[in-house]
């Protein structure tokens, strides 16, 4: 049996006597062998990916503070609307922002793969701030989703959707896409080879091959409960009944006398 490991924290202790008021209890906890990490990546490669993706967007969020400008003086002329100086740029169709519009491409490209698994003219990636999102279910399904699709998904350092939300001219944008081409975004091509592709084998395999299940591993997890005083009332209540307990004995003894 491994040794169990305590967990204490100071700050959230009032005084000694609450210390004192508590006592030790021992939980059993089963680990699953369903929950998948998310991928490491060290601070320098996460620093160096976040300035090549803030470069890359940069053209969009020009394009689109642009869009607005004309719009807002079309509006005061009355007039037609002026034409843009400033091309769509070539990135405008493969980048998609926000979890709801990568949940929706993830579901497509799972759904294509499927059907064709030489999807070789693009290679999509995501790009999440994972460390400004709470709480982090709102994208625990993206890591599942990434896993099955076989897609690079890289966690970005922190701050960093401040940064990615003003390069794209928008308020918040915690998650990233991009449908990334060799000729074009190299740099982030080249980047995102050194992060690992999400380790899920009886997610991927469970189709194709027998699954394989490792043995349960039990922990003991060494915590404290609050110890449940009896109040004053209770107590006496109990004695109460104790005693209407013993009268009736000692009636129905004499009874049978």
């Amino acid at each position: 049996m491994s040794e169990a490991k305590v967990y204490t924290n100071v700050k959230n202790v009032r005084n000694v006597t609450a210390v004192q008021n508590k006592k030790t209890v021992y939980k059993n906890v089963l680990a699953s062998p369903f929950i998948l990490k998310w991928p490491n990546v060290h601070t320098d490669l996460g620093q160096t990916i976040l300035t090549q993706l803030v470069k890359t967007l940069t053209p969009l969020g020009n394009y689109k503070k642009e869009c607005k400008l004309i719009k807002k003086s079309s509006k005061k002329s009355e007039t037609q609307q002026q034409p843009l100086t400033i091309p769509e740029p070539d990135l405008h169709s493969r980048a998609h922002t926000g979890i709801n519009q990568v949940t929706r491409f993830m579901e497509a490209y799972i759904a294509k793969k499927q059907i064709n698994t030489n999807l070789v003219d693009r290679t999509p990636v995501i790009y999440i701030c994972k460390r400004e999102i709470k709480p982090l279910q709102l994208c625990q399904h993206l890591l599942y989703m990434a896993a099955l699709a076989q897609i690079k998904l890289v966690p970005m350092p922190a701050n960093a959707e401040s940064k990615i939300s003003q390069a794209l001219g928008i308020k918040r944008a915690c998650v990233v896409l991009l449908e990334i081409m060799e000729d074009k975004e190299e740099s982030l091509r080249l980047s995102a080879q050194d992060i690992p592709y999400i380790d899920a084998p009886w997610l991927t395999n469970a189709l194709e091959q027998t699954v394989t299940y490792r043995t349960d591993a039990i922990k003991t997890l060494k915590t404290t409960a609050p110890a449940v005083k009896k109040n004053s009332q209770q107590q006496q209540q109990q004695l109460k009944r104790k005693n209407q307990d013993d009268q009736k004995e000692i009636t129905a003894k004499k009874i049978k006398i």
